[in-house]
């Protein structure tokens, strides 16, 4: 997978200019293939394949036509949006749903405090069909509750160091993933859950570094 576009290289100078939001890209759309995505007409993501993020990339203000093609295509898109991006925004674009119903959420990479001894996680639920979900500790309580699909938690501090978690459908026992994770300290950390019940490749967590960590707008 390739990204390009934006003067990814010049970020670091972005970083200091006013109106500028930075954005990646997320292929959460099980069974979607691998895709192309233009923003008013130029390449910002070539074969973004399922499961899949791209770097952050600098946008100024303004409203974008995003395509999004299968890749090595652009005749007809398989989604198009217009995306309005205002200044001082951090966020993840995730293509999501199943085709033909598929579609891109904003999620918006908040500022938490990054305290020395403690990380910041949260629960996006990006699964079609799998209902509202939990997050608990293994041998330990809830930590996120009735999170429905297309909805993010608020964010939670821990002290850094390993964990084992489960991914479940709300007011149930059963565990329908098993999530062990070093969490680093400094840092903000969406757990993605990802994938469909009953379709293959399953249900997935994906944990990336959210922006917020490093970038600063």
């Amino acid at each position: 997978m390739d990204y390009d576009s934006f003067d990814l290289n010049q970020a670091g100078s972005l970083r200091q200019m006013p109106g500028i939001s930075y954005i990646r890209l997320f292929h959460a759309s099980p069974g979607t293939p691998a895709a192309d995505v233009y923003a008013n007409d130029k390449l910002i993501a070539r074969g973004l394949s399922y499961g899949q993020f791209t770097e952050y990339m600098p946008l100024p203000t303004g409203t974008y036509n995003v395509e999004v093609y299968p890749a090595g295509q652009k005749n007809t898109p398989i989604l198009r949006i217009n995306l309005p991006v205002s200044e001082r925004q951090v966020f993840t674009l995730a293509v999501i749903g199943i085709l033909p119903r598929i579609g891109i959420l904003p999620v918006e990479d908040e500022y938490e405090t990054l305290a020395p001894n403690r990380v910041n996680i949260r629960l996006a639920n990006l699964s079609p069909n799998s209902g509202d979900l939990d997050l608990a500790l293994r041998g330990g309580p809830n930590i996120f509750t009735n999170i429905g699909y297309t909805e993010v938690s608020d964010y939670r501090s821990f002290p850094p160091g390993r964990y084992s978690f489960f991914v479940r459908p709300s007011n149930s026992t059963t565990n329908l993933l098993f999530v062990p994770v070093n969490l680093l300290p400094r840092r903000n950390l969406t757990f993605y859950v990802v994938g469909s019940q009953g379709i293959q490749p399953g249900l997935q967590v994906y944990i990336p570094m959210d922006g917020t960590t490093y970038l600063r707008v």
